[in-house]
């Protein structure tokens, strides 16, 4: 009795706000931290998750809010200034600068890349078939998962021993197809660096920092940044590996670290359609089924009742996180926590989506 009476108020506040929100025609901050808590507060009550940071950007504002705690019993919520590991989130801001080295005239999507890379990938990427930009960007490469696929060992892998593993592969079925590869993306990032002439880490900086001010989103973290890094758990709720030792690749398929900070100001710059990057990167390049497509690494699908939106997961062995856009109505969530777990990347898209649906 005592739940339904329970759900029953929430339902009714969610109404009040959202009636008294559409009567004042603009969302209010106050509007967006109640619904964020409420969502927040009720994923939490799942005690596999420790914390959870959550960054709403609408059309007039952006609000940030952090629950939980980082350490457990440790009582350290996390803060706007808390550095974390967002996955395969990464590869989304790969896509943008690829988006800018095409608006650069860079890169061209359907080129060969091995125009790009001095044909170091000759056997890999053929006159007859080959491998193009485009194919990396929407996993329809062929290329497998990842390095370990490759037949590499972390002991030994290196730039030079994943490039010489990338041209000995022969290219399967799934070429034309999707196929999920962060190897592919790796490549990508290696081909990015290679037309810039900018170490990939320093050019992702470059461009984030000029265009919104993002100065705390790197693949590689510097000492005074490593007071602030969020430390994950795993499912077995033990301290999770973390990836803080500089990255033997290039790391634009998985291993950016950043704050809820830059993550807003990473959102409000995706809702900007009228700058040209922008919009390329939101360009649907390869359909998967149904209503999914692939942009720039995005995952472009549409909402029956929302419309249009552009999503990504991210997840290691401590993190999980979900960033959320939706262009046309002018709202976008990151939702991030450091606890990962087989149902965790699942509950925290709920959350994100619920949020979303609040809101509009």
């Amino acid at each position: 009795m005592y739940k339904k009476i329970t759900l029953a108020f929430i339902s009714f506040l969610i109404f009040s706000w959202q009636v008294q929100a559409k009567d004042n025609d603009v969302i209010s901050n106050k509007y967006i931290s109640n619904i964020v808590t409420m969502h927040a507060n009720k994923l939490l009550k799942d005690s596999r998750f420790v914390s959870t940071s959550i960054g709403v950007v609408t059309e007039t504002d952006s609000v940030i809010l952090h629950f939980g705690e980082l350490t457990r019993y440790k009582k350290n919520t996390p803060t706007d200034n808390t550095i974390y590991e967002i996955g395969s989130v990464s590869k989304t801001m790969t896509g943008l600068i690829t988006a800018y080295a095409v608006k650069d005239g860079k890169l061209s999507l359907d080129d060969n890349i091995n125009k790009y890379i001095n044909n170091k990938l000759d056997k890999l990427s053929t006159e007859k078939n080959p491998v193009t930009v485009r194919q990396l960007l929407t996993h329809s490469s062929g290329l497998p998962r990842g390095y370990g696929d490759l037949g590499l060992k972390a002991e030994t892998l290196s730039k030079t021993s994943f490039l010489k593993a990338l041209n000995n592969v022969s290219l399967s079925e799934n070429k034309g197809k999707y196929h999920y590869s962060s190897a592919g993306i790796e490549l990508l990032s290696y081909i990015l660096e290679t037309v810039y002439q900018m170490p990939f880490d320093n050019l992702l900086q470059q461009v984030l920092s000029s265009e919104v001010n993002m100065k705390n989103t790197k693949v590689n973290l510097v000492q005074e940044q490593l007071k602030d890094f969020a430390y994950g758990y795993n499912e077995k709720g033990e301290v999770a590996k973390a990836h803080l030792i500089p990255e033997v690749l290039w790391g634009g398929s998985g291993y950016i670290k950043t704050t809820m900070s830059d993550l807003v100001k990473y959102m409000q710059l995706q809702l900007k359609e009228e700058n040209k990057a922008i919009k390329e990167s939101h360009k649907k390049l390869f359909h998967v089924s149904g209503q999914d497509y692939i942009a720039y690494s995005w995952i472009a699908s549409e909402d029956e009742s929302l419309g249009n939106y552009y999503i990504h997961h991210g997840g290691l062995e401590g993190t999980q996180n979900w960033i959320i856009v939706f262009s046309d109505l002018n709202i976008a969530v990151s939702i991030v926590s450091n606890t990962s777990f087989p149902e965790a990347a699942g509950l925290l898209r709920e959350t994100g989506m619920t949020i979303i649906k609040n809101l509009n």
